[in-house]
């Protein structure tokens, strides 16, 4: 097994996709030369910190095994949600015509998270609502709402702290422009 085949394995990725997320080498017309790409370690942190191109993610989903039709569905509005914004389960099921229940089910499900950004799902009144899915990280715990929470003020998002029973909202107007 290639290390490129089992770090694939390790991260749930289809190994089909290795040639496009990880090439190995660039040969230029001007030189007989290979620079050597990006390598494995980058692709862990480029997924850890989802900087993923939204073209790659939409491959990933709709490539791999995992998942139900519904599944990919919710999977792949996460991917429109830009850095820094925010959307809700109510959104997203108005636009997949479903239940913010059966979306939030979908979201728990999320292989890919947080490259595919299910923590940028928050509930109707702003509160960050819950978190539980699997991440990629090695270890394979899920993350926290402390979690969900950091990576949305690492990308940009506000907080209203001044919520009752310490809880945390969301500033600004949700994302709703799915395609």
């Amino acid at each position: 097994m290639t290390p490129a085949t089992a770090t694939a394995k390790s991260l749930n990725l289809p190994t089909s996709l290795i040639p496009t997320l990880i090439p190995t080498t660039t040969t230029t017309t001007t030189s007989s030369e290979t620079t050597p790409g990006p390598t494995l370690q980058s692709l862990d942190l480029d997924i850890s910190t989802q900087d993923l191109p939204p073209a790659t993610l939409h491959n990933l989903i709709t490539s791999s095994p995992r998942g139900t039709p519904f599944e990919k569905s919710v999977w792949l509005l996460l991917v429109q949600i830009p850095r820094g914004h925010f959307t809700t389960y109510k959104h997203m099921a108005d636009h997949l015509r479903s239940s913010p229940r059966a979306v939030g089910n979908a979201l728990r499900r999320n292989p890919y998270a947080p490259a595919v950004p299910c923590h940028r799902v928050v509930a109707t009144g702003g509160l960050l609502g819950g978190f539980k899915g699997k991440s990629l990280r090695r270890d394979g715990e899920g993350i926290t709402l402390d979690e969900k929470r950091m990576l949305l003020r690492r990308e940009g998002v506000r907080f209203d702290a001044k919520v009752g029973n310490g809880g945390v909202r969301v500033m600004g107007t949700p994302f709703t422009r799915f395609i």
